[in-house]
C-alpha cells in the first residue's frame, strides 16, 4: 500500500469525525487497511442507533466484508448470528480480531470519555491529557 503514481490506496483514512450543528461529539478510528471502514462503522452503529456506551461500543463483536463470497467475523458474532446469517444465504468464517480501534467522545461541560480495545491485539490504551496552563 505505498504510495505511488497510478495507484489507488486499499486503505481508508481514520479517524471518522461526527459532529452535531458544528460541534464535535465524537471521533473513532481503527487501523487495519480494508477492515477500517467496517470497523469505525460497526462502532457508530452500535454508538448511535444501537445506544451502546462507547466502551460497550468498541468492545462488541465485529464481522467484515469486503466484496469477496464470503464475510469475516470473529467469534463471538458467530456464535451470536451465524445461523441466522447463514440461513439467508451468507457464508460467513471466523477471523479473530477485526480492527483495534480507539475513540473519544465530548461529553459535555469539559469532559471528555477516551476509549481504546479492551482485549482485541492485546488491548489498547486511551486517555485524555490536559495541559497545564502556562
Amino acid at each position: 500500500n505505498l504510495p505511488a503514481p497510478g495507484k489507488r490506496p486499499r486503505s481508508s483514512m481514520a479517524p471518522t469525525l461526527v459532529f452535531d450543528d458544528g460541534r464535535p461529539v465524537l471521533a473513532a478510528g481503527s487501523p487495519g487497511g480494508s477492515t477500517i471502514i467496517t470497523t469505525v462503522l460497526q462502532i457508530l452503529l452500535n454508538r448511535y442507533d444501537f445506544g451502546m456506551s462507547l466502551p460497550d461500543a468498541l468492545a462488541a463483536p465485529r464481522a467484515t466484508q469486503r466484496n469477496t463470497l464470503q464475510t469475516q467475523a470473529e467469534q463471538a458474532f458467530l456464535s451470536r448470528y451465524e445461523a441466522e446469517l447463514e440461513a439467508r444465504g451468507h457464508d460467513l468464517v471466523l477471523n479473530p480480531e477485526i480492527g483495534a480501534a480507539t475513540a473519544l467522545e465530548f461529553l459535555g461541560r469539559g469532559r471528555i470519555q477516551a476509549v481504546a480495545e479492551p482485549t482485541r491485539r492485546g488491548g489498547g490504551s486511551a486517555m485524555v491529557v490536559v495541559p497545564a496552563p502556562r
